[in-house]
């Protein structure tokens, strides 16, 4: 029986995709922007409050957050930085949280979950999206709002006219 070629261990920092940025190029760039990512956590208001508590996880962990799943019951979080082997991304672990309790997972299980959980994200958007018209554009970083109040209030408007209003339990509550 002919001996397996072990697998070929890749730089984490190193991309592995057509036509993507070198590391060097792209350790540049965010130390352009953590200015800016100071600006957007320091800000004040809901802002602000959803730009800190999107990574909050961070400072509870000594591996950075890679992905992460919400769903109703349980929050589902991958370690990095991820180990690429073969073009396969390999967390280094990971938690799953139900409720104010943690479990930890080795990196098989951390790898055959995220994988999972990818393949059912995929699954339910294409169910989702069936039938509907959607227009892809390049993904490209610009500022999607000429006016970011008018959108937001638009955005409001839009949930209050599908959002279930809470029911009438009187003065007595």
């Amino acid at each position: 029986m002919a001996r397996r070629k072990p697998p070929q261990m890749t730089d984490p920092t190193a991309t592995d995709i057509p036509g993507a940025e070198p590391a060097e190029r792209y350790k540049t760039l965010t130390e352009l922007l953590i200015d800016e990512y100071v600006r957007r956590l320091s800000q004040p208001g809901p802002d602000g409050m959803c730009c800190r508590g999107f990574i909050a996880d961070w400072l509870y962990f000594e591996r950075p957050m890679i992905d992460r799943f919400i769903g109703v019951e349980f929050n589902v979080q991958f370690e990095g930085p991820p180990l690429r082997i073969d073009g396969d991304e390999y967390p280094l672990g990971g938690f799953i949280e139900r409720q104010i309790q943690w479990t930890r997972i080795i990196p098989e299980e951390a790898f055959e979950l995220r994988e999972r959980l990818r393949e059912a994200v995929d699954q339910t958007v294409r169910e989702w999206m069936h039938g509907r018209d959607f227009d892809f554009v390049p993904a490209i970083f610009e500022k999607p709002f000429a006016d970011r109040a008018a959108a937001d209030a638009e955005a409001e408007r839009q949930i209050r006219a599908f959002a279930r209003p809470l029911p009438d339990f009187g003065e007595g509550l």
